[in-house]
């Protein structure tokens, strides 16, 4: 009886959520090839580098730089999510991305801008370490 109350409390320890799982946190710095299409300028890939300087519960606000052989832009951008981070979604004063946390260091974004220049971008980053003081 014994083994059978013991297995069963193990049991529905390894199953239950660690308190506090659903913390996710995005802060740092993700970077990763990205590949793009655009009605104008056509297919182009190149570094993408995500800073996410700020985070309050299931907001974040940070900059994306990107390379392009015209000069790197950086724009800045902000999003949400929901708890555990299973849907994220951001915006920049042009057009929308969407984030999925594939783990604690690799996210992955697509982007997309519609109307006479549409375009959109998928990459997959991975958060840099961070420097060491």
């Amino acid at each position: 009886m014994k083994a059978f109350l013991y297995s069963t409390i193990f049991a529905v320890l390894v199953a239950t959520p660690v308190l506090g799982a659903d913390t996710v946190s995005l802060v740092g710095t993700w970077a990763g090839q990205r590949e793009r299409i655009a009605k104008v300028e056509g297919r182009r890939g190149g570094l993408a580098t995500l800073v996410i300087t700020d985070q309050q519960g299931g907001t974040f606000a940070g900059r994306l730089k990107r390379s392009n052989p015209t000069g790197d832009e950086d724009e800045p951008l902000w999003g949400a999510f929901t708890p555990g981070g299973k849907l994220m979604i951001g915006s920049d004063e042009e057009g929308t991305y969407i984030f999925t946390l594939i783990n604690r260091n690799t996210l992955d974004y697509c982007y997309s801008e519609t109307g006479a220049s549409a375009r959109t971008v998928c990459a997959r980053l991975t958060r840099q370490p961070a420097p060491r003081r």
